[in-house]
């Protein structure tokens, strides 16, 4: 069955242990680690405290916000046939969306609210220091930590992964995140490439009320599902690639995501290799498709070292130690053989 995430108590704010996080490789709860920013104490005061705090630090720009029916009980999703979605996409301002959430509050039916994917200091300019988190590793030094925000009622965002790694603050409202490993992947029954509900692919399965006739190997990746119930100023680490559904759970609930990728620049987006292997391999032979394992695992996931060991340097080329003039090589090679 699933188990509870690990918590780490009485973290400095401004020493979080960077180091063990990456070296755990798996969710963990910073507890109370962003309690003292202002915002969370303005939603620990009051509802409409923290509504006021966001509305006088916003910049007044619209933003899009997803509205669901009563009827999907907050779980944003698609529809029936998976050619759309269960609920509307609107731009309006804060203002306007707080007062309908406001509206809504105390009812047993009332539409649902979503703002996805703000971006903190476009949307918030006049937050400072005081609502944000120290990176104080190496790690950083290369990576661009964006941070951003989401607000709305209860939600649930279905299971996906992303790129970056992340930090999530919990910031107004309670927040329970589902977590599972990169290697439940086919236990989780991806949905489409597209459309998607917010540009990554998530489970087709109901992680409230699952389909055992339908997903019978959704019982696998529950026994390797991590829970993490957060409350307001916890903040969670996980890693890349890592599946996620968030369940925010009460009537108002404000979260800030801090996401970085641990890569150089000149690296592209490892999406685009998925994608020219379903082009190029998807479609062949058993055999073909096993000899072609081989060879990513020879290339790509096995001991770089053994591929370049043997060769002398002025001849490894494209095999080399890859920098920003190697990527360029490869990315001009690749584009040749693309627009053949």
């Amino acid at each position: 069955m699933a188990q509870a995430a690990r918590e780490l108590h009485g973290v400095d704010p401004n020493d979080i242990p960077y180091q063990q996080l990456f070296d755990a490789n798996e969710p963990v709860i910073l507890k109370g680690v962003v309690g003292h920013w202002p915002m969370v104490q303005a939603g620990l005061a009051s509802t409409r405290s923290g509504m006021d705090f966001l509305l006088q630090n916003y910049n007044g720009k619209p933003a899009t916000v997803y509205v669901g029916e009563p009827e999907i009980e907050a779980r944003f999703a698609y529809n029936e046939q998976c050619t759309g979605f269960n609920f509307r996409a609107e731009t309006v301002t804060l203002n306007d969306v707080f007062s309908r959430i406001a509206n809504g509050m105390g009812t047993q039916s009332h539409p649902y609210y979503y703002i996805n994917s703000l971006l903190l200091n476009e949307a918030f300019p006049s937050i400072d220091s005081s609502n944000s988190l120290a990176f104080n590793h190496p790690e950083f030094a290369s990576s661009k930590q964006i941070a951003k925000v989401w607000i709305g009622t209860q939600s649930r965002a279905s299971a996906h992964y992303d790129i970056p790694k992340n930090i999530a603050c919990c910031v107004m409202g309670r927040r329970r995140f589902t977590l599972f490993p990169p290697s439940q992947v086919s236990n989780l029954y991806p949905g489409p490439l597209s459309p998607t509900p917010g540009g990554q692919v998530i489970t087709m399965v109901d992680l409230k009320a699952p389909d055992y006739d339908k997903f019978p190997r959704f019982k696998q990746a529950e026994q390797h599902a991590v829970i993490a119930d957060m409350e307001p100023g916890d903040a969670l680490y996980y890693p890349s690639m890592w599946w996620h559904e968030v369940e925010a759970k009460d009537a108002f609930n404000v979260m800030v995501n801090y996401w970085w990728i641990n890569a150089p620049r000149y690296m592209g987006n490892p999406l685009d290799v998925l994608m020219h292997a379903m082009l190029e391999l998807r479609g062949r032979s058993d055999a073909e498709k096993a000899a072609w394992r081989e060879l990513f695992d020879y290339y790509i996931f096995g001991d770089e070292a053994q591929v370049t060991e043997h060769l002398p340097e002025a001849c490894q080329g494209l095999l080399a130690e890859l920098d920003d003039n190697t990527a360029r090589r490869l990315r001009a090679q690749l584009q040749r053989s693309l627009n053949r």
